[in-house]
């Protein structure tokens, strides 16, 4: 389920926007309390698929929502940091690669 059909179906009216109509209050507040149900389900199946992502929390049981944000922040904060480092040594071999280039080429003339 996308974001977008999870954040429809938690507003009255169901995802395709039409109106119930209830015969009573306790109808009304059973279907209210279902949806709630189903959106906090969908929450915590988020943030479980969330943790199976992070190395450091992978097999761990007893994380907490707020761990596994922290340890999702730091985990980003490191990917973006390698992957400065590989762009870094990418862009070094590429001068190294052109100046090997020029090398051959004035070697065969």
């Amino acid at each position: 389920m996308s974001d977008t059909e999870s954040d429809n179906d938690s507003q009255p009216g169901g995802s395709h926007g039409e109106d119930r109509q209830f015969t009573s209050q306790a109808e009304k507040r059973a279907y209210l309390n279902a949806l709630e149900r189903k959106r906090r389900d969908h929450m915590k199946d988020s943030f479980f698929a969330l943790k199976d992502c992070i190395p450091a929390l992978q097999g761990e049981n007893g994380a907490s929502r707020a761990q596994i944000l922290k340890e999702t922040a730091e985990y980003i904060d490191f990917m973006k940091k390698k992957t400065s480092a590989h762009q870094k040594d990418i862009d070094e071999l590429k001068r190294q690669n052109e100046i090997l280039e020029r090398q051959i080429r004035a070697l065969e003339k």
